[in-house]
């Protein structure tokens, strides 16, 4: 990544060194398996040279597969699926290091169209460097992770924390599910039937009573109307989420801050058991 100097931004850490995790985790024995590969970039952005306040600090790391076979063009179409749906169409043929440069690059350029033309005003009418509000710094985490699941399907979890001066941050998880022999990207109609949707919503209900109760150390929630009492499903009904990995151990629901309950309660990673959901999936 260049230098900006008209963007009066300094980074003590350059993405353009994307470093490579040390090492590939092999998901299979046979010496033709694709390995697992992370690229990582750690980067602190000032807004005023020499000041280390406001900053932006950017902690990014990408996993992707790594064909051990000449023969293998299904990992990288795996890839591009990945990068396509998670990061738009712009992404899709990218380098995971090239994934990681843009991705931060987009995020320095979002960080200054929103505060440095406030940033400037303020210290032109006095505001000392000490005095800078909070709501100046920001900081991005992307996490994400990839392993093999259920009968032949690779699960990808991104885990997408930001600050942005707001009231408290906000972390929005994203799961995909993905045929390891087509490259395929699985969605919740390729997996459940929807005439059954009635009755994976009672087993995930089940999960959900379970879980609150956990929670809370108590067994006293046993039915919708006790869920209602702590804020949950208030405004919305229960629903297949998109959100889900079909695991090794079970299918797991994944339900975001505010899709279920409000902020305060957190977010909820359901998981119900193949006995159970089996007759209800088409494959």
């Amino acid at each position: 990544m260049k230098h900006r100097t008209n963007l009066f931004l300094s980074l003590i850490f350059s993405v353009t060194g994307c470093c490579m995790l040390p090492g590939c985790l092999q998901q299979d024995k046979t010496e033709t398996a694709p390995q697992v590969c992370t690229v990582s970039t750690d980067t602190i952005i000032y807004l005023q040279e020499g000041e280390e306040v406001p900053s932006c600090k950017i902690n990014l790391d990408f996993s992707y597969l790594k064909p051990t076979a000449e023969n293998d063009s299904v990992s990288p179409r795996i890839n591009a699926a990945i990068q396509k749906t998670l990061f738009g169409n712009a992404f899709m043929t990218m380098t995971p290091d090239k994934v990681l440069s843009t991705l931060a690059d987009n995020y320095i350029r979002g960080y200054r169209t929103d505060v440095k033309g406030l940033f400037d005003a303020d210290m032109h009418n006095g505001m000392k460097p000490t005095d800078v509000p909070a709501w100046y710094n920001y900081e991005y985490q992307l996490n994400t992770e990839m392993k093999q699941g259920y009968n032949g399907v690779w699960n990808y979890t991104l885990t997408n924390f930001r600050y942005t001066g707001g009231a408290h941050p906000n972390t929005e998880t994203t799961c995909l599910n993905i045929d390891s022999k087509t490259g395929t990207i699985l969605k919740k109609n390729d997996v459940f039937n929807p005439k059954d949707t009635a009755n994976i919503c009672k087993l995930i209900m089940n999960e959900l009573i379970k879980e609150t109760n956990r929670r809370l150390n108590t067994d006293t929630i046993t039915s919708l109307d006790g869920l209602q009492e702590q804020g949950i499903l208030l405004d919305t009904y229960l629903y297949i989420p998109s959100n889900f990995l079909l695991e090794k151990e079970g299918v797991t629901f994944y339900y975001n801050h505010y899709e279920i309950a409000p902020y305060s309660a957190g977010d909820f990673r359901l998981q119900v058991n193949y006995d159970d959901i089996q007759p209800y999936m088409k494959k």
